[in-house]
């Protein structure tokens, strides 16, 4: 990707044109303004945090799955600012600040995902019922 792609959006149009249904996405770069979140079990809500400045993509790990019909991206990162402090956790969005390297591992199997009252969350599901 290049800067100023959004990833997130990015990774479910290739996924999308490429009729990828299932996989592993991993990837590194340089981003900016970043949307995470970590999940409160409690509350069944992500409490949500943005930076907005330029950090360096430590790691993304990742998943595509099928929600609702369609492809569905599900990430995580770790990222770092210019003193080294890192940061982490459920990607929402970010974009590109001067670079992003990905890798998308297509699963030979379909992954669904099912809303889960327990959890609040749409879930993996291995039957599309």
């Amino acid at each position: 990707m290049v800067p100023g792609d959004l990833v997130i959006k990015n990774l479910t149009k290739i996924a999308q044109e490429n009729n990828i249904q299932s996989g592993w996405i991993s990837g590194i770069g340089a981003i900016e303004s970043v949307s995470v979140g970590m999940y409160n079990l409690n509350t069944k809500e992500y409490e949500k945090k943005f930076f907005n400045d330029e950090y360096e993509l430590l790691s993304l790990s990742g998943n595509i799955s099928i929600k609702n019909g369609v492809q569905f991206i599900h990430a995580h990162i770790a990222f770092s600012d210019s003193s080294f402090k890192a940061y982490g956790g459920h990607l929402f969005e970010t974009k590109i600040y001067a670079a992003g390297e990905f890798m998308i591992h297509k699963s030979k199997c379909t992954i669904y995902r099912k809303f889960n009252k327990k959890i609040g969350l749409p879930a993996w599901c291995f039957i599309n019922d």
